[in-house]
């Protein structure tokens, strides 16, 4: 499918879904966000947890990725929101400007949240390396908003900084998250490299071909703990962090980092 016709269906999609949850209110639309966003954050802590069960149990899904993160999202998302409905039954009331822009700003931002969601979930599936024929590690959609890509920069972010578990994991490679005065601890810290679409294009089951195109790159592959030099965005500095972007592989590509 063209790249381009897929981020209109993106786009009409997510539109849709913005007008279904403007019919919310503001309360209703913001409660909702907040919802989804939770739920989002709930799934990526404890998918791979449960996929590695589902594994496990010898039955051989090789979706089994995809399967834990949607369980663990539409779960979460229906507990809160059955929550949230017991807590805060009756809509509150807004002057009509602010409900009007209220109200479209979180329909809208939780069908951002959502569809990011479900991009990465495609991701983390055994389909062809391009998704839909034209969505690879680096494409952006819709129409280069990368909101799957934003999705993971904001849950590297609260691993790293608002709900940082120091003690445990390894030291940021690009020196980010766990400062303590001159001292870098070590933190759990999700994806530190930047290389989770990478990763997870490298481990699709299906297409053929090098995935990083010759001297998309722009120097280099890194190995060991160096960070990568030429391999991140078009004019990003070096030693600058990828968030799910364009970044070069390291030796021995598909290997824990």
């Amino acid at each position: 499918m063209p790249s381009a016709l897929l981020d209109a269906l993106l786009v009409a999609m997510m539109l849709f879904m913005t007008y279904v949850l403007t019919s919310e209110g503001a309360w209703g639309a913001a409660l909702m966000f907040f919802n989804v966003l939770f739920g989002g954050l709930i799934a990526f802590n404890f998918f791979e947890p449960l996929a590695d069960l589902i594994d496990s149990t010898g039955i051989g899904w090789s979706f089994s990725e995809t399967l834990a993160m949607m369980l663990i999202f539409c779960a979460s998302v229906l507990l809160l929101r059955l929550a949230t409905e017991t807590l805060a039954p009756v809509m509150v009331r807004f002057p009509n400007p602010v409900y009007q822009v209220t109200r479209l700003f979180f329909g809208f931002a939780t069908t951002v949240v959502t569809f990011a969601i479900i991009l990465l979930a495609f991701h983390a599936a055994p389909v062809h390396k391009k998704m839909f024929g034209s969505i690879d590690y680096n494409s952006k959609p819709p129409f280069g908003m990368g909101i799957d890509h934003g999705w993971l920069g904001f849950f590297q972010f609260t691993t790293g900084d608002i709900f940082a578990r120091y003690g445990s994991g390894g030291r940021d490679p690009y020196s980010t998250y766990g400062k303590t005065g001159n001292q870098l601890m070590r933190v759990q810290l999700f994806d530190p490299r930047g290389r989770w679409l990478l990763d997870k294009q490298e481990a699709r089951p299906y297409g053929e071909g090098a995935i990083v195109e010759e001297g998309s790159g722009g120097g280099d592959a890194p190995t060991g703990d160096a960070p990568p030099q030429g391999g991140g965005q078009p004019g990003a500095p070096a030693g600058s962090r990828p968030i799910g972007g364009a970044v070069a592989p390291t030796a021995g590509l598909g290997q824990p980092n």
